[in-house]
C-alpha cells in the first residue's frame, strides 16, 4: 500500500511547481487564491446536518464538465462524517490539458472538505486513474505539507462492528485500462459524446439528467458488452477482497453503483457523480448503505 514514506517525497522546496501548470484563464483551479489557497472560498453549510460515522464518495471527476457537482456540493453538506474516503479520480486530470471545466462550485467543494478536516473528520483519498499526477512526488509533497487528508493506493477500514473492508479505486481490475492508449482514447470520447446526448436528452424531454432514469443509464443497460464488463470488473475486485483476507470491499471506477454479497464477500460500488450521484455511508453501528441523491 502506498503511503507517505519519505521514499516518495522530494526534499526540494516547491516554488518550481507553478511556472509547470497549466495556463487557464476564466475557471483557474491552480491560482494561487483559489482552491489551494490558505483562505479558500467561504461554503455555505446548513445549520444542520446528519452525523455518521463514514461517508464513501467516488468518481467526483472535478474538472470534468459533465461532473454534477452543484449535486455533490448538497450531498456533501448533509453531512459529518468521522471518516470521509474519496474513492479515486477526485479531480479529473484528463481534462488538465484540454476540456479543463472548473466550476465555482468545485472551490465550494473543496472549501467544505477544509471545512471537515478542520472539525476532525478524517479524509482519506485512494488514487485512481483519472488522479494518478497525485503520485508524482511533488504532489506528494505538497498534499503532506496542506495536512488536510492521506493519500494511498487503497486503504484498511474497520468497520464499527469489527469488519474489515478494503477500499481503492479499482480501475487496476479493468481490462479496458489495459488496452492501447488508441483504444482508451475512443472508448472516452465515445463516453463523453453519450454524456452530451444525455444532456440534450434531459432538456428536450424533463427526463432525469442522472439516475436509472436517465439517457446514458439506459443505454448501458441495453449493452450486453457493459453487464459483461461490470460482471468481470466485480469478480476480479472480490477476488482481490478475499486474496487480501477482508470481508468487504468498497471501489468505484465503473459508475456502477451497487452493493450486495459475492460469495460471503461484501461488494460495495459507491457509483459517481457524473452519471449516478451516489455513495456509500457507514452508519454508527457499522451498517452500509447505498444512498442515492
Amino acid at each position: 500500500m502506498m503511503s507517505f514514506t519519505e521514499d516518495l517525497l522530494v526534499d526540494e522546496p516547491l516554488d518550481f511547481i507553478a511556472p509547470h501548470l497549466p495556463g487557464l484563464t476564466d475557471n483557474e483551479f491552480w491560482a494561487p487564491e483559489q482552491a489551494i489557497s490558505r483562505k479558500p472560498p467561504e461554503s455555505t453549510v446548513p445549520p444542520k446536518t446528519t452525523r455518521v460515522r463514514s461517508l464513501f464518495l467516488s468518481d467526483l471527476h472535478l474538472g470534468f464538465r459533465h461532473s454534477r457537482v452543484q449535486s455533490l456540493l448538497e450531498f456533501l453538506n448533509r453531512y459529518e462524517p468521522e471518516n470521509l474516503y474519496l474513492v479515486g479520480d477526485f479531480i479529473d486530470g484528463w481534462c488538465l490539458q484540454s476540456h479543463w471545466h472548473w466550476q465555482a462550485e468545485c472551490n465550494q467543494i473543496v472549501a467544505r472538505l477544509m471545512d471537515l478536516a478542520k472539525s476532525g473528520t478524517r479524509i482519506r483519498l485512494a488514487i485512481g486513474n483519472h488522479d494518478n499526477f497525485l503520485r508524482l512526488p511533488m504532489m506528494l509533497r505538497l498534499i503532506r505539507q496542506c495536512d488536510m487528508l492521506e493519500v494511498a493506493e487503497e486503504f484498511h477500514h474497520e468497520m464499527a462492528d469489527g469488519r474489515q473492508f478494503l477500499v481503492l479505486h479499482g480501475d487496476q481490475f479493468d481490462h479496458y485500462e489495459r488496452a492501447s492508449s488508441l483504444t482508451v482514447g475512443f472508448l472516452s470520447l465515445f463516453y463523453e459524446g453519450m454524456l452530451r446526448v444525455n444532456s440534450v436528452w434531459s432538456r428536450v424531454t424533463s427526463a432525469a439528467i442522472h439516475g436509472n432514469g436517465s439517457f446514458v443509464t439506459r443505454m448501458k443497460q441495453r449493452l450486453s458488452s457493459v453487464a459483461r464488463h461490470v460482471s468481470h470488473y466485480r469478480n476480479q475486485i472480490v477476488r482481490h477482497a478475499r486474496h487480501r483476507g477482508c470481508d468487504g470491499i468498497i471501489c468505484g471506477h465503473i459508475h456502477a453503483p451497487q452493493h450486495i454479497e459475492i460469495d460471503g464477500i461484501t461488494y460495495c460500488n459507491a457509483g459517481d457523480w457524473v452519471e449516478n450521484c451516489t455513495a456509500v455511508i457507514e452508519d454508527r453501528d457499522g451498517e452500509l448503505r447505498l444512498a442515492w441523491l
